[in-house]
């Protein structure tokens, strides 16, 4: 008899199992399909690969930062770019790797080639902007930096002419100036010195450093964050009044007992009749939305600013670059 159902088809059988009471249950394969990226390995796949992509983008830039301050022969960028690595779990082969391109170049990478680039432009509120990067493709970066500015609802336009532009030098003095007096009346003497100050660290007061300027991601490479070395030596920042006289000044402070901590360079301070003051939270955030899109280009180094409220709100660590 069963036979015989069977016999005349599933519709059949279906009905006959009806009439006897019977429960009936379709056997059907395409019910039970997985679907991918609904079981928990693949959510955790998937979140991982999240989490390696940003570490490996902040390593690269960490890395291209290493091999620059090598290049300038920058030690106290260096020191800190490479306890910022150790912190953030960066192999050691990556940092050695970094700094053995920055001794010697690797041929035909480009990194041989690169070029510090000053780009200019105007933020939310009117904020004057000096962008310092460091690349080997000036068109590449250029169209990154206008980008950045454009979604904050900015533009790229000269403004240089809002700075003065002074020479700049890092030093830790000799250890006989154990003091501010003592380094200030060394120093004087020096021809070309327009101003020297005792770079302070947010314990000692922020509010008594110089804040027309600020390179966000120079300041944590210079140590400002905090106004000793490893080594417990003070940094002291001098101001040279004409750019051309810092080689010069630079070699009279190494006769005199001085250690040069940072490459011989230029630095963008605000005209006093060209400061702009921001205290709409609006504003700000915008202004965060630029500097958080100029710190996600692998070529940026820090930025100068005419404006005292970006200096104390956003003086970001260099880790999230």
């Amino acid at each position: 008899m069963l036979q015989r159902i069977l016999k005349r088809g599933p519709c059949y059988v279906k009905r006959t199992a009806q009439a006897l009471g019977l429960a009936s249950r379709t056997f059907n394969t395409l019910n039970n399909i997985t679907h991918s990226g609904h079981n928990k390995w693949s959510t955790i796949k998937h979140q991982k690969m999240k989490n390696d992509a940003i570490k490996n983008k902040a390593a690269n830039k960490i890395s291209l930062q290493i091999t620059s301050a090598v290049k300038a022969n920058d030690t106290t960028s260096l020191n800190n770019l490479v306890e910022l690595a150790m912190k953030s779990n960066i192999p050691k082969r990556v940092v050695e790797n970094a700094i053995n391109k920055g001794k010697i170049g690797t041929i035909g990478d480009g990194s041989e080639n690169n070029n510090l680039c000053m780009y200019e432009g105007i933020g939310p509120g009117g904020v004057a902007f000096v962008v310092e990067c460091s690349t080997d493709n000036k068109n590449r970066t250029v169209g990154l930096v206008r980008s950045a500015f454009l979604k904050a609802n900015g533009s790229m336009t000269p403004t240089s002419y809002l700075f003065d532009v002074k020479g700049y030098l890092l030093v830790v003095p000799p250890k006989e100036l154990d003091n501010e007096e003592k380094v200030f009346e060394k120093s004087i003497e020096i021809d070309g010195i327009e101003d020297i100050e005792l770079l302070k660290g947010e314990e000692e007061g922020d509010e008594n450093r110089d804040s027309t300027t600020i390179r966000s991601v120079s300041d944590t490479k210079q140590g400002v964050d905090n106004n000793e070395n490893l080594a417990g030596e003070k940094y002291y920042e001098i101001i040279v009044g004409d750019p051309a006289d810092t080689s010069q000044v630079a070699n009279e402070l190494q006769r005199e007992g001085f250690t040069i901590e940072q490459q011989i360079g230029n630095k963008y301070i605000a005209k006093d009749d060209m400061k702009v003051n921001i205290d709409d939270e609006n504003v700000m955030e915008r202004l965060q939305k630029l500097i958080s899109q100029l710190e996600a280009i692998d070529e940026f180094r820090g930025f100068y600013t005419n404006c005292d409220a970006v200096q104390q709100s956003f003086k970001t660590p260099l880790a999230q670059a």
